[in-house]
């Protein structure tokens, strides 16, 4: 999570320890297992993200999704998104019964929640304007169908967490027995090398934040840990090039949700890029080819001020799995092709001569591309090679008026400690890359000519790099 309209701000450092978990299998792409389908049970907030979660995790041959909780401490409302993952349900044509409920409306401690336009937004399901649930309203009591759910099964459970962790403290709370029926515990929470994403101290990802204590008190329990943190999703940007492969094939009706989704100007601009967060967290608990995972003894802080949900590594931590870093390669051609009924989709791709890369050792930064292209689509990669946490650094993209040259921007710069952009510098895009992230971004740039300038979180120190010429 979550679709933030605010810069990142500064995480924690972690040094990785202790040896990696056992790994499960990672699913094939077509037929289920001997044994059957694995039972899951998926603890969603009914974000955006958690729509496309959720989608993929229907569609897949592989799992058979025995319950669905909502966090009431997330994102939606409780009521709401219970009400909205009924009404997709339906929309994706499960005839089979998926028991649905949701939780209590209040974190274990404190007070901390998502902003209430998010929520508000969420409840409306994001203007799909998918048919309304006709049956039975689902009724708090995300807890009692946890414990039932996961006591009663024959197997142990996988659980995939893509909101805060309240209902799942409270399950284990109310029965310590199901721990060991637990398998593992798939979570998109925490940043532990690069920036958090809660802007107010910025220093925490939002699950955590929200419910510090129901996180350090699940990791707390012994159940095996797979997090999937803002690391490896700053890997996994939603691109123009998906939402076009997307809206090429509209063939399932999952497909055609994400699509109708994707028509929002909200996922692909430019100026406030937005990741596949919980996408990639299902991906990973099917297809662990699209996340690299690293072991660590994890601590999630619960102390009130701005280190609460900071994620840090330590001897007294609990041992978890830490996807570092993702293929989005790997995750666009696994996610498409489940929502596509197996079959592939291919990703658009632009010419070599609209291919851009800058990197960033550490120390400076480099380009490689044309100095002039035509206009149209760009693929422009962000290679962040600095092996110091939290050293992320941004590329802004600025159309620069007629007559103005980069010896004007770097004017502006050397004016002033904190320059702001002047009327003859209009921002296209801004784009970021935490440490190890490697995204490629697809940008379109109309006729002009564009001054590219990097920004480093840490210190906001401007550097000119290149003017580009687009005819």
């Amino acid at each position: 999570m979550r679709g933030i309209r605010a810069r990142l701000g500064r995480g924690v450092i972690v040094l990785l320890a202790g040896a990696l978990l056992p790994a499960l299998a990672s699913c094939g792409g077509g037929a289920a297992p001997a044994g059957g389908p694995a039972p899951v049970i998926v603890d969603t907030d009914m974000s955006w993200d958690d729509v496309m979660a959720l989608c993929y995790l229907l569609e897949r041959p592989d799992i058979s999704v025995q319950a669905i909780t909502v966090e009431g401490s997330g994102v939606a409302h409780g009521p709401a998104g219970a009400r909205n993952v009924l009404r997709l349900l339906s929309a994706l044509g499960i005839h089979r019964t998926i028991p649905v409920s949701y939780g209590q409306p209040d974190p274990l401690a404190g007070t901390q929640a998502f902003p209430p336009a998010w929520r508000s937004t969420a409840d409306s399901m994001y203007n799909l304007n998918l048919p309304a649930w006709p049956g039975p309203q689902p009724s708090e009591s995300a807890v009692r169908l946890l414990t039932d759910t996961i006591s009663g099964s024959a197997r142990p459970v996988e659980l995939i967490t893509l909101g805060p962790f309240t209902d799942i403290a409270l399950a284990l709370q109310a029965d310590p027995g199901i721990a060991p029926k637990i398998a593992m515990i798939y979570a998109m929470a925490g940043a532990v090398r690069v920036n958090g994403n809660e802007p107010k101290y910025a220093n925490a990802e939002w699950n955590l934040y929200v419910d510090a204590a129901a996180a350090s008190r699940v990791l707390r329990s012994g159940i095996p840990m797979t997090f999937v943190p803002l690391d490896a999703a700053n890997n996994v940007p939603v691109t123009t090039f998906v939402q076009q492969a997307v809206q090429a094939h509209p063939r399932t009706p999952a497909l055609r949700i994400i699509g109708t989704m994707l028509r929002d100007p909200y996922y692909t601009n430019m100026q406030s890029p937005v990741y596949f967060w919980d996408p990639l967290a299902a991906v990973a608990a099917t297809d662990q080819q699209a996340v690299q995972l690293q072991a660590a003894r994890l601590l999630i802080s619960i102390e009130p001020g701005a280190d609460l949900g900071t994620t840090r590594i330590s001897p007294a931590g609990s041992p978890v799995r830490l996807a570092m870093s993702a293929s989005a390669p790997a995750f666009e051609r696994r996610f498409l092709a489940t929502l596509n009924g197996g079959q592939p989709i291919p990703i658009p791709a632009v010419p070599a001569s609209r291919q851009l890369a800058v990197s960033y050792d550490g120390h400076g930064y480099a380009y490689r591309g044309p100095p002039a292209t035509d206009a149209g689509q760009m693929e422009i990669r962000l290679a962040n090679r600095s092996a110091a946490p939290f050293d992320g650094f941004s590329l802004i993209i600025g159309k620069l008026a007629d007559g103005r040259t980069l010896s004007d921007v770097q004017a502006v710069i050397r004016a002033s400690a904190a320059p702001s952009a002047p009327p003859w510098f209009q921002a296209t895009a801004i784009l970021p890359a935490g440490p190890g992230a490697d995204p490629a971004w697809g940008v379109a740039l109309a006729p002009g000519r564009y001054a590219l300038i990097c920004v480093l979180d840490r210190s906001s120190a401007l550097y000119v790099l290149t003017e580009l010429t687009i005819g």
